[in-house]
């Protein structure tokens, strides 16, 4: 279904073949002013938001070399990123062993830009094995990782020595919280993005039994996958 934007390409599993749209940026202007290290945009948005993470990275990369562990995490954030960015999501920061993205509607529709995210979760998911022969060629550890997504509103921060813009928000923070509920190499979502995704076509969801709590309210988590359709993995 989504796959045909990628190639398996030898050096990294996967590239892409045709560059991501570019996204609005925000501008200095929408920063409050002040004599801060950080400024914090005075303006939000409605994103959704995605978490990718390593799963047992610590006691994986514990009995690899500083030289290892560096290919290690080099492969696995530069493929990532360039998924994320292939669907026109912009990839905020990296966390060690794990990656934090965003895809806003500017100029598209919410319901693409929410595609584009389910999409671009399960472009990862699907191609596990792809960027695990990488790995093995490499003579590095199996690859395995959780990913997560909602949607919300997000606020912007900025630090005055860098021109990439930082996250956050409730829906951030839920986002990085209910990744530890996927399945390995999974995608999972919180129930805000399942109220606006649960009618798209090519997407099956499930609820999982598991809820987290959010002012003493069970926050409803769905496992997404691609839609099968008459015939196919036969």
């Amino acid at each position: 279904m989504f796959l045909s934007k990628y190639v398996l390409f030898s050096n990294m599993g996967i590239t892409e073949t045709q560059k991501p749209a570019s996204l609005n940026k925000t501008t200095n202007s929408d920063f409050a002013s002040q004599r801060d290290n950080i400024f914090f945009s005075e303006k939000s948005r409605t994103c959704c938001v995605g978490f990718v993470d390593m799963v047992d990275s610590t006691r994986i990369t514990a009995g690899l070399t500083t030289r290892q562990m560096s290919k290690y995490y080099s492969l696995f954030i530069n493929w990532v990123s360039g998924i994320i960015r292939g669907y026109s999501g912009k990839v905020v920061k990296n966390t060690g062993d794990g990656l934090l993205f965003y895809f806003t509607s500017l100029g598209d529709s919410s319901i693409k830009t929410v595609r584009n995210c389910l999409n671009s979760a399960l472009t990862l998911s699907i191609l596990h094995r792809n960027v695990n022969r990488k790995f093995i060629s490499e003579l590095l550890p199996e690859l395995n990782y959780r990913i997560s997504l909602d949607y919300g509103e997000v606020s912007f921060a900025q630090t005055v020595d860098s021109t990439t813009l930082d996250i956050f928000s409730t829906t951030v923070n839920l986002c990085a919280k209910i990744n530890k509920v996927a399945d390995p190499n999974k995608v999972i979502i919180g129930g805000d993005l399942y109220r606006i995704a649960r009618n798209l076509s090519g997407y099956d969801f499930h609820e999982v039994k598991e809820t987290i709590s959010i002012s003493n309210k069970a926050y409803p988590l769905y496992a997404v996958s691609e839609a099968k359709t008459i015939g196919e993995y036969s």
